[in-house]
């Protein structure tokens, strides 16, 4: 007798759906041959395929983790003639063969430097953001996602001693890619993770106008919850078929999320932006548990410092920025509040909180106390505790210049902005008539670090940090001048930056100060003809090491008018730039005493 039962493993497929699948397959089996099958003219020259051959123990140290995956690779071979697809097995890939270089337009990258890339990807940037996996090969990333694996080699790039000139001939092809991708649908949760990394070292740019970094975040957000990332436990109410996320699957879709939450807040926060985050239920304790995910302590840190920043965002920077109401007693409370809050932060991380992580704590101490600026008259403790914050934070920064590898030059897009936002705001309080309450000598030595640092951060030559460096040394020598008699220099009239309305208020005080009966039929001739206003010459970049050079502030042909020109700041700070079209009748300003 023949026994009738159904296997619990047993699944009912519908042809229809089996044939879509089988479709599909062999579409995508299409499009890698005939990825494979394009011989793009090579971008290699001899000196790099000398430098690809040097010993991996540049890039890491003989106690990094990763030294077991800087193996040499054999040299590349020409592909090889594919069969047809339909004769290749289920799980091959046709562009996975170990020895083909990884090719990118006319971009071609033989394994060696791949592998070499990733290494320092692994080594210097991923501590700022532990969103992958290092164990994983880079064929794997390159197999899974191609934007993905583009994104770390132009994040590796950056500063990659083998490869000079590499980050700017992928510029424009990675560029092409990323927005490609961007426009085709469904999309690949992998692709959230590429615009998290890339959101967090944007591609650099002279120029905010050409800064798309906003503009992706908010992408980021809205394919991750189209994705249903932000329910990762519940992952197939978000598609058209049937979807079990289970263990890994559904840990990596939490932390993914997380990390979104964390890129996501930092953009707002060094944008001046309000912030597109949503910390709900799904990354709270209970739900994290339910879903066996336990995150580092590093992370869990983390999420806890943007939270905060968040609270901070929606508590002090979102109201209506009227100076009167600002300062009120309802508003002190609040403030009061959040100083407890941070307090206790501070007492639970103790000392196992990371450097990196301390870095992030002491710049949402300084997101709080940037609130001291929007009000009409600061009390002396709150400017007092905003110098504390800022030479706090900067002193940290700082540290990063002797840590191994000098993980200043890596450090995020987001570090930077605070980095600049710190020293516009030391500069405020030391040009002030508060700086008789402050040690002026230790202020004006972390200014000068400030712009050491950012200058160290730039990564080509004539991008903004090395421009944001040039204006504040400007600004500085400037400033004397620019401050007319009971003139308030710690008041603010660009007041809905949130916390960075202060950074824009002082390029807007010193642009009315210079060009104070500038008219708009004038300001259109300096767009359209930026060489009149560079005869003036530009800032000699500074390259002292000292944090007490006076170089640094100083420079050398400042007495001969070396200003940046209009067209330069404009550029720079073009979100103000209604400032540069003409002053607006409600802010007239006086003539320079």
């Amino acid at each position: 007798m023949i026994e009738c039962k159904v296997e619990p493993t047993f699944k009912r497929i519908s042809k229809r759906r089996r044939n879509a699948e089988m479709e599909k397959e062999i579409a995508e089996l299409r499009r890698r041959l005939a990825i494979n099958g394009e011989r793009p003219q090579t971008v290699e020259a001899n000196a790099s395929d000398e430098m690809s051959q040097c010993s991996e123990d540049v890039y890491c140290g003989p106690d990094s983790t990763l030294s077991s995956r800087s193996r040499p690779l054999s040299a590349p071979l020409e592909p090889q003639p594919l069969p047809a697809p339909l004769g290749l097995p289920r799980d091959s890939s046709i562009i996975s063969q170990d020895d083909s270089p990884w090719r990118l337009e006319d971009i071609t990258l033989s394994r060696q430097r791949v592998a070499r890339l990733f290494d320092q990807y692994f080594t210097y940037y991923h501590p700022f953001l532990p969103l992958l996996n290092p164990q994983k090969p880079p064929e794997e990333y390159l197999r899974r996602n191609r934007l993905q694996a583009w994104t770390i080699i132009c994040i590796a790039s950056r500063r990659a001693p083998s490869e000079p000139g590499l980050l700017s001939s992928l510029t424009g092809p990675f560029s092409r890619l990323l927005w490609s991708t961007l426009t085709g649908v469904p999309q690949d949760y992998r692709v959230v993770k590429a615009l998290c990394l890339l959101c967090t070292w944007p591609l650099p740019t002279t120029s905010q106008r050409t800064d798309a970094t906003f503009m992706l975040s908010g992408l980021m957000m809205q394919i991750a919850m189209q994705l249903g990332l932000h329910r990762p436990v519940q992952a197939e109410e978000f598609t058209t078929f049937r979807m079990e996320a289970q263990g890994e699957a559904v840990k990596d879709r939490l932390q993914t999320w997380a990390i979104c939450n964390i890129v996501a807040q930092n953009v707002a926060t060094g944008y001046g932006q309000p912030p597109g985050t949503i910390y709900d239920w799904a990354l709270e304790p209970p739900s994290l548990r339910d879903a066996d995910y336990n995150p580092s302590d590093d992370l869990r840190i983390r999420l806890r410092i943007e939270k905060f920043c968040d609270r901070v965002t929606k508590a002090l920077y979102s109201g209506k920025p009227e100076p009167a109401e600002f300062m009120s007693s309802e508003k002190l409370l609040i403030v009061q509040l959040l100083e407890s809050e941070l307090r206790e932060m501070e007492v639970d991380f103790g000392r196992d909180i990371s450097h990196i992580n301390m870095i992030h704590l002491r710049a949402a101490e300084l997101h709080l106390r940037y609130f001291v600026f929007l009000g009409s008259n600061p009390r002396g403790e709150d400017l007092t505790k905003l110098f504390i914050a800022t030479t706090s934070f900067l002193g940290r920064v700082l540290d990063l210049e002797t840590s191994p590898g000098e993980l200043i030059g890596h450090a995020t897009n987001y570090i930077l902005q605070m980095i600049v936002s710190a020293a516009f705001a030391l500069m405020k309080l030391l040009k002030s008539d508060f700086s008789r309450h402050i040690d002026f000598d230790h202020g004006k030595l972390l200014f000068n670090g400030a712009i050491s640092a950012i200058r160290r951060i730039s990564v080509m030559d004539h991008d903004r940090p090395v421009r944001l460096a040039d204006i504040l040394a400007q600004m500085w020598n400037a400033n004397d001048a620019a401050n007319s008699p009971g003139d308030n220099i710690l008041e603010l009239k660009v007041r809905c930056r949130m916390s960075m309305s202060h950074v824009y208020d002082t390029v807007w005080r010193w642009r009315q100060r210079f060009r104070p009966m500038r008219s708009i039929e004038d300001s259109q001739v300096t767009v359209a003809n930026p060489n009149i206003s560079a005869a003036a010459g530009t800032v000699t970049r500074q390259q002292d090491d000292t944090l007490d050079e006076t170089g640094l502030i100083y420079p050398p042909n400042f007495d001969q008018g070396a200003f940046i020109s209009e067209a330069g700041f404009s550029e720079v700070f073009d979100s103000l730039n209604w400032v540069f079209d003409g002053i607006p009748d409600s802010f007239v300003a006086p003539p320079v005493m």
